[in-house]
């Protein structure tokens, strides 16, 4: 019996199908690095497909310990991954004949009887070798981390301090999204961002920023606040509502020049704009200064004063749209 198991042994490893871990050792196993083939669950439990392969030096991938399966023949593999973190990975795409047009993403892949092709599986990933590539990487690509090599195959970030300061660090706790959106837990630090970069490049984005910075200071040596907690919101717009609020009748449109609603869309022009504190301070102080000054006769206007004359700017296309904001949205 040893002499037959020998032989199959041999026949699988010259095939690419061997479960043997090297030929000294008899033990079986069960962890794989597998290309994700199937993502669709009739059932909706985040069960997967996935087909163990073998990649040669070019990166062309054949045989495997599931060659001679068809893919409806995979079994399922059940997640290790809790739906508490809602994660998938991108499945490979094929052509009508089944030839394969893009791979999969890559998989770790535990076998719990790896000598019973009917045995379930279970999967960790996507693996993604690189912060850069969380939009999507191919099962190859993902696959070369476990090459023995000196070679850095992703593209190095911490000698450009813009992006690497962007990025989470070493000791950060980091939840990332497939397309540039991140939240990134520091010491008494909560990032929030959406769009870090510019599309499609590694440019940081200073066009159009959108984040939510939250922080503790403690031990703060300026001013007199020795301890405070800090909320810095950033956006090209930003829209503070209650669905019970009181949103903005039609009319009063008319009351703000802003060439940027338009773009803003349906809920920032159901808005009102903020107001500028400190400008609206400058106006009553002009028109209280006016009040306590002016001087005139009965049935004429005032006598005109440097005052009156600078209250006689604040109109609706003149210094009033100074007192208003033109990007924060309030109801």
């Amino acid at each position: 019996m040893a002499g037959i198991n020998s032989l199959a042994a041999s026949i699988l490893q010259m095939n690419g199908q061997a479960n043997l871990a090297s030929f000294g050792n008899s033990s079986s196993k069960n962890v794989y690095a597998a290309m994700v083939v199937s993502t669709d669950d009739p059932t909706g439990q985040n069960r997967i497909k996935v087909r163990v392969v073998t990649k040669d030096n070019e990166g062309n991938l054949f045989g495997g310990k599931d060659r001679d399966k068809l893919n409806d023949n995979l079994v399922y593999c059940y997640p290790l991954i809790p739906e508490f973190f809602h994660v998938r990975p991108i499945p490979a795409q094929v052509d009508e004949a089944g030839n394969l047009i893009t791979q999969g993403e890559m998989v770790w892949v535990i076998l719990e009887n790896p000598s019973d092709e009917s045995a379930p599986r279970y999967w960790v990933g996507p693996i993604i070798s690189s912060q850069l590539k969380l939009k999507f990487q191919a099962y190859a690509e993902a696959l070369q981390m476990t090459d023995i090599t000196p070679f850095n195959t992703n593209l190095a970030t911490n000698n450009d301090f813009k992006v690497d300061a962007i990025l989470p660090g070493a000791a950060d706790v980091a939840i990332q999204g497939r397309d540039d959106a991140d939240l990134i837990l520091r010491t008494r630090q909560a990032i929030l961002t959406a769009g870090k970069f510019r599309p499609n490049s590694v440019i940081p984005n200073d066009i159009s920023p959108s984040n939510i910075t939250l922080t503790q200071f403690d031990n703060n040596n300026v001013g007199k606040l020795k301890t405070f907690s800090q909320a810095n919101i950033q956006s090209s717009n930003i829209n503070i509502y209650s669905p019970i609020g009181k949103f903005r009748e039609n009319s009063l449109a008319k009351f703000e020049v802003n060439e940027n609603l338009e773009s803003f869309g349906n809920l920032a022009n159901s808005l009102h704009p903020a107001v500028l504190g400190d400008e609206l301070i400058k106006l009553l102080d002009v028109i209280i200064r006016v009040l306590l000054t002016h001087i005139h006769t009965p049935q004429n206007p005032l006598l005109p004063t440097p005052d009156s004359e600078t209250l006689l700017s604040y109109t609706v296309q003149g210094e009033l749209q100074n007192i208003i904001s033109n990007v924060v949205r309030i109801n």
